[in-house]
């Protein structure tokens, strides 16, 4: 995997190129750019700071995302599929509209997330906290959300919940902190 400095991922980005696949970008600070639509496809992004940074219809199929830094990005209607996003942050930041499928986003934070109108299918969130996150016309299916820290989840017209809640591993206090909250 050839490795970008971020002098040259710049300079290509400014010059028009959006297809920047199979590189290793990772530890870069990336925050605040605007990298709209950007093809990072089965890239490397471990660690890489993306603060503010704007991916909106970003292709991050089969990226490594795990570490980073998203608070306050805007991933509109980003396409994310085989994703790692392991213990990131992704605080604040805009998924409206994402595609999120087979994607791990264990030990993530989603505080005040805007996941509102997203497509999510077979994600991981084992252990993630869900603060304020809103999934208003959001579809989930396969979305284990019972050993998740959950707390004000907006939503309202939410048109698929589909094994998301697994019987046999929720306890009564998992419901104790959680506030539903329909908009």
């Amino acid at each position: 995997m050839l490795k970008l400095r971020l002098s040259e991922l710049q300079q290509r980005y400014t010059l028009g190129e959006r297809d920047f696949s199979n590189l290793d970008l990772s530890d870069l600070d990336l925050s605040g750019l605007n990298l709209e639509g950007i093809n990072v496809r089965g890239s490397n992004l471990q660690g890489v700071n993306l603060q503010g940074t704007h991916l909106e219809q970003a292709n991050l199929k089969g990226v490594h995302l795990s570490y980073c830094n998203l608070y306050r990005s805007n991933l509109y209607g980003a396409k994310l599929r085989n994703v790692n996003l392991f213990r990131s942050n992704l605080t604040e930041a805009n998924l409206h509209s994402a595609s999120i499928l087979n994607t791990c986003l264990d030990y993530a934070c989603l505080e005040k997330t805007d996941l509102s109108e997203a497509y999510l299918r077979n994600v991981s969130v084992k252990c993630t906290t869900l603060i304020k996150t809103d999934l208003t016309d959001s579809v989930l299916v396969d979305v284990n959300l019972s050993q998740s820290y959950i707390s004000q989840i907006y939503y309202s017209n939410i048109t698929g919940l589909h094994n998301c809640f697994k019987p046999e591993t929720i306890s009564e206090e998992f419901f104790e902190n959680v506030e539903f909250i329909k908009g």
